[in-house]
């Protein structure tokens, strides 16, 4: 039987036209292993394929430079789907444990109309990094390629003393509602002096002291956003001894707002407000309260 000759085999020339053949061969095999990026499509708030990172969106909205390069962000945190609220997105941090609660951001996005340049976004954020009670805002963002932009944010607010609801996009035009204290109530009225009432003095400030909610839009075409209306909830206000006796006006604001209520005035117009807020101050504040009602 004969060997054969491994030293043969080894020492055969190589073929000057098939040493650059073998090396295209090699660098197709390479690129068919390497995965496509999958392209963003206008409309979706998404980067290269996915929904963009709730901590990409956090780290823009804490930063003070106002922009943020997604290709270049990283996080050893998750995105997930918010089972608490369908549609959203959430990153759950490590929680603290101080205070034993879970930090957490999370978003929901609307696209406004699409152009052909770069994309516009709003954004409806819940996040909590510690406080007592969730925190809610608006962020309007543009993204051109990976490039996320932050063109304006709304006042943030939190359980009745200005949460956020019932968002909803209309062609260029956002709409949404936020629970108003009597406080806030009373600060939404145009009069020509405003009022300078302090939380827990003067009137009811908690976060679960919700007397109505504000209806509001906001066009992105005009940049401009309107009060539409605000409703006022249905439960008559209860003078609860040692507690009410304790807020200056908190009573003489109950017996307007019950009126308003027995009158099924309920659905108040921004003029309608800027009456209740008179009664208030003609009813409510006397001759010693000019300081109260920013005199």
């Amino acid at each position: 039987m004969t060997t054969p000759n491994r030293r043969t085999a080894a020492a055969l020339p190589t073929s000057p036209v098939l040493a650059p053949l073998l090396l295209l061969a090699l660098a197709a095999g390479l690129a068919a292993c390497k995965a496509p990026v999958p392209e963003d499509v206008p409309g979706e708030f998404t980067f290269r394929g996915v929904a963009v990172h709730p901590a990409a969106v956090n780290a823009l909205y804490r930063s003070g430079e106002g922009q943020l390069d997604l290709a270049a962000f990283k996080t050893r945190y998750d995105c997930l789907q918010w089972e608490a609220q369908p549609g959203w997105w959430v990153t759950e941090y490590e929680e603290d444990p101080m205070t034993k609660r879970a930090p957490f951001f999370a978003y929901s996005a609307w696209a406004g109309p699409q152009t052909g340049g770069a994309e516009t976004y709003i954004l409806s954020v819940t996040f909590n990094a510690g406080e007592e009670a969730d925190i809610d805002t608006i962020l309007l963002l543009r993204k051109s390629g990976s490039w996320l932009g932050l063109v304006r944010a709304w006042e943030e607010g939190s359980a009745c003393d200005g949460g956020i609801q019932s968002q909803r996009m209309e062609g260029d035009e956002f709409f949404y509602s936020r629970e108003l204290t009597p406080i806030g109530l009373l600060g939404l009225a145009l009069l020509d002096r405003p009022f300078d009432l302090n939380p827990h003095e003067d009137l009811e400030g908690a976060t679960e002291s919700c007397v109505a909610a504000a209806s509001y839009v906001y066009s992105l075409a005009q940049d401009r956003e309107d009060l539409i209306s605000v409703r006022l909830y249905d439960e008559p206000a209860v003078d609860v001894r040692g507690k009410t006796d304790r807020l200056r006006f908190q009573s003489c604001f109950n017996r307007i707002l019950n009126a308003y209520l027995a009158e099924k005035r309920t659905v108040l117009s921004p003029k309608d407000v800027d009456e209740f807020a008179a009664r208030f101050r003609n009813e409510c504040l006397g001759p010693g309260s000019g300081d109260a009602a920013g005199k």
